[in-house]
């Protein structure tokens, strides 16, 4: 599964279209796009589904990094000339012909100790954007109760491994290794979401956030000092945490509203979240802070919890929401 030949193969289809076509796919799952998506979801859609669907989308963020940083390895477009992203030189070529030889080789003791030897490497498996396509398509199909999402997440999942593979990123393993990565993640948060979403005529009280509290407080310790938890991540993580709490004591609002309503809400996120992720940048940088564990942690923590937080303060002294005590009321 570490062989180039079903890279090669893909890639004798190159053309213009195709290399448009798998390159925008590919494009579509960075993070800045699912960014954009889990705004427009939870202030403007379902508030309480799209925020397990964010749980399991983090929660993935932290596995990918760990196995991507502990298995170490690397990218068939640096251990193999054959293999070229299309359009593109490879920044590095570690090798000329590393990959693997039969169907179950890994590649080869040279790939691995050179790719593993390089400092700040970016390692291929898991497919990072796989196994995030595969945990916010499937955590939406399931906390959404959608059919025809997961419908389409037979389409596009597969979709988003072979642009991966054809663009020479990835090999086989690593896309299979990432549905696998995503899978994982939503069930994960499904158990950890389980008591929030098992009643949902209750109201949220504390005892359910046991679970997910005792999840991320022991990864936000960590993080600053193991290299293998993201702390971008672990500080999302966290600051999602708080906002589960914040909701339990103001009510969890209604969906309700006007168009304006909702899109003033996703404006709202938006406004605050490049402020706040602006501002942070800015003193990090000005305090040489931008490559410290720790700091990074914490900028990702504010920004997230103040985002989140801020917007749903804001939408409630402008009644842009309607919370259940204001309802009874």
């Amino acid at each position: 599964m570490f062989q180039v030949e079903p890279i090669i193969w893909l890639q004798s289809f190159e053309s213009p279209a195709m290399d448009w076509l798998m390159s925008t796919v590919s494009l579509l799952g960075y993070t800045f796009v699912y960014s954009g998506l889990m705004l427009f979801l939870i202030f403007g859609f379902r508030l309480k589904q799209s925020l397990s669907v964010l749980v399991a989308a983090f929660i993935v963020g932290l596995l990918s990094h760990g196995l991507k940083n502990s298995i170490k390895f690397p990218r068939p477009s640096d251990i193999d000339v054959r293999v070229l992203e299309p359009g593109q030189e490879p920044a590095l070529q570690l090798l000329e012909n590393g990959s693997g030889e039969s169907f179950w080789d890994f590649p080869s003791p040279k790939a691995l100790e050179a790719a593993r030897i390089q400092p700040e490497w970016s390692y291929g498996l898991p497919s990072g954007h796989v196994s995030a396509a595969t945990a916010f398509l499937l955590g939406m199909a399931l906390f959404f109760r959608s059919k025809g999402l997961l419908i389409f997440s037979t389409v596009w999942i597969p979709l988003m491994a072979l642009s991966r593979m054809y663009l020479g990123r990835h090999f086989l393993a690593d896309v299979l290794g990432g549905l696998v990565v995503g899978i994982g993640a939503v069930m994960i948060a499904y158990w950890l979401l389980r008591p929030l979403n098992r009643e949902r005529s209750k109201p949220l009280n504390y005892r359910a956030l046991m679970r997910l509290t005792c999840f991320a407080v022991p990864i936000a310790i960590l993080a600053p000092f193991v290299d293998l938890i993201d702390t971008e991540s672990a500080g999302r993580l966290m600051g999602l945490v708080i906002l589960y709490f914040y909701i339990v004591k103001v009510g969890l609002p209604s969906d309700a509203g006007t168009f304006w309503q909702r899109m003033l809400r996703i404006l709202i996120a938006i406004v605050l979240y490049v402020a706040i992720d602006r501002s942070i940048n800015l003193v990090m940088e000005s305090l040489g802070w931008e490559d410290l564990p720790l700091a990074i942690m914490i900028g990702t923590f504010v920004s997230g919890m103040g985002t989140f937080v801020g917007t749903m303060a804001i939408c409630r002294h402008f009644k842009l929401y309607v919370f259940p005590m204001e309802k009874s009321a």
